[in-house]
């Protein structure tokens, strides 16, 4: 049987795309070198750009929710700290009201005594109303810059500030109306305001028996706001950390997917340069005149 030759245009041809496939190889080596990268455009990997879109995503997602946990945890801080200061200031006004139960006690006397307190009244208001980027933190949801009025009557919203800190889960931020509602018999400045009354009216022995009370109620109520406070910031805290583990498990997947092992990529670039080298010597001569764009 009788081969027929192979002519000079068939092996021009092949010879041809066989070059063109080892300078494409080179090409794209050199590209994942000097980018660092082994995706640069989808083309490139598209079953790999595949992955990498949905890691992607995910790295959008879990950097908000750090974020999210972050800037919560900064207010439920504030919020902590407040309570706790505000709890000293009761305390303050509670030995106020212990002294106007004291011998001796006159007129003259229940004057420093009505300034005491009006000053711890005053002071607790700031505290009530401490506020972070104009908002006060114990208003709720409603966007106030004011939790409570001049008269110490609640002016917030009931809901608690809630924040995205995992997939399908919202945490609290801070507490609401932690110096009482308005008009119950716990509200701090409800009581202060009455023992304030009864020293004007000479009324001491009620200042130091039922306002003395009524404070120490007042006083377990922030006390457990207090606490729940503390609470939420733990929460916070621990929702936080466990985003950021997640999100540094999908930046190594990231980086996995797309950063390229630079020793490997530089040996097989070594080796598919020899490689064409060669291939285009060997061309070259066998069929010269056709691989001049070549050399």
């Amino acid at each position: 049987m009788n081969i027929a030759p192979v002519s000079q245009t068939a092996i021009t041809s092949l010879m041809a795309s066989e070059l063109n496939s080892n300078q494409n190889s080179l090409t794209q080596l050199e590209l994942m070198l000097s980018s660092g990268q082994n995706i640069s455009q989808p083309s490139d990997n598209p079953s790999g750009i595949e992955q990498l879109l949905g890691v992607t995503t995910s790295q959008t997602r879990f950097t908000q929710y750090v974020v999210n946990a972050q800037s919560a945890m900064s207010v439920a801080q504030m919020a902590n700290s407040t309570l706790n200061n505000a709890l000293t200031v009761i305390q303050s006004a509670r030995n106020t009201m212990i002294a106007a139960g004291g011998p001796g006690i006159t007129p003259t006397s229940a004057v420093g005594l009505i300034d005491n307190l009006k000053g711890d009244m005053s002071s607790l208001l700031a505290l009530a109303n401490t506020a972070y980027q104009g908002n006060a933190i114990f208003a709720g949801t409603s966007g106030s810059t004011s939790a409570y009025d001049a008269a110490g009557n609640y002016v917030g919203s009931n809901v608690s500030p809630t924040t995205t800190v995992s997939p399908g889960f919202s945490a609290p931020v801070t507490v609401t109306a932690p110096f009482g509602a308005t008009g119950s018999p716990s509200n701090v400045f409800t009581v202060i305001q009455k023992a304030i009354s009864d020293l004007q009216s000479g009324n001491y022995t009620a200042v130091s028996s039922t306002d003395l009370g009524n404070l120490d109620t007042a006083f377990n109520g922030v006390t457990s706001a207090a606490a729940t406070q503390g609470q939420y910031y733990q929460t916070l805290s621990t929702m936080q950390q466990q985003a950021t583990q997640a999100l540094q498990s999908i930046q190594t997947q990231y980086g996995n997917l797309q950063n390229i092992n630079t020793a490997q990529v530089s040996t097989e670039y070594s080796q598919q340069l020899a490689n064409y080298q060669v291939a285009l010597n060997v061309a070259s001569k066998a069929v010269e005149p056709t691989l001049a764009q070549y050399i």
